[in-house]
């Protein structure tokens, strides 16, 4: 509202103005996702789909971002996994967490996805199952024992300031804890330390 202001002071505060909405727009996004997700009636489109060709082709996409930050993505796979999964709400978790990856990372450090294939019991009324396990292992800043099992709650960010800084609001890894789950699946951290962290996508083949 002041008068005579330079250019470059109004460019300045229009850019932080576009940033500000880019970002409220990003949080509303995914809460009207996290709500549609919650919906009973919200049912899955599974299809048999080739989860090593899935990853390769998200990765694709996401390189980008990786190398803006500096940062090597790495895909490693001993064997080809099918999996019935829902291929677009599974693009929305795997995004998220190679994503977080990524912007939790330090320049020159490195992101490795790997897909394996395990046996797990899910609930002990259930019988054993075939489980695609795919690992993203970061070399970034860590996540402290105590709020590992809180870091999949809505709107929960371990670093507040550094999250906001980045455009994060706490709902990325929500996401996926929801997708997991409607999966049969599941969403852990499985190794965390100040060389980086791995958390690990569980999903039952069928």
């Amino acid at each position: 509202m002041q008068e005579e202001v330079p250019n470059e002071l109004y460019r300045e505060f229009m850019q932080d103005i576009a940033e500000e909405i880019d970002r409220e727009n990003t949080i509303i996004s995914d809460l009207l996702t996290l709500v549609k997700m919650d919906r009973k009636t919200q049912e899955l489109n599974i299809a048999v789909t080739d989860v090593n060709d899935f990853i390769e082709t998200k990765l694709k996409r996401l390189r980008p971002i990786a190398e803006k930050a500096n940062v090597e993505v790495v895909f490693e796979s001993n064997r080809s996994v099918s999996a019935e999964i829902d291929a677009s709400r599974l693009s929305l978790a795997f995004s998220n967490l190679v994503e977080n990856a990524i912007k939790y990372n330090h320049s020159g450090g490195k992101v490795t996805v790997k897909i394996s294939q395990t046996k797990a019991l899910p609930a002990a009324h259930s019988k054993p199952t075939d489980y695609a396990l795919v690992e993203v292992t970061d070399t970034g800043i860590g996540i402290s024992p105590e709020f590992q099992e809180k870091i999949f709650d809505p709107f929960f960010r371990v670093d507040k300031s550094r999250s906001r800084a980045m455009g994060g609001a706490g709902l990325g890894l929500a996401l996926v804890n929801e997708i997991a789950r409607q999966h049969g699946g599941q969403v852990k951290v499985l190794a965390s330390s100040e060389q980086g962290s791995t958390i690990a996508l569980v999903l039952p083949l069928s």
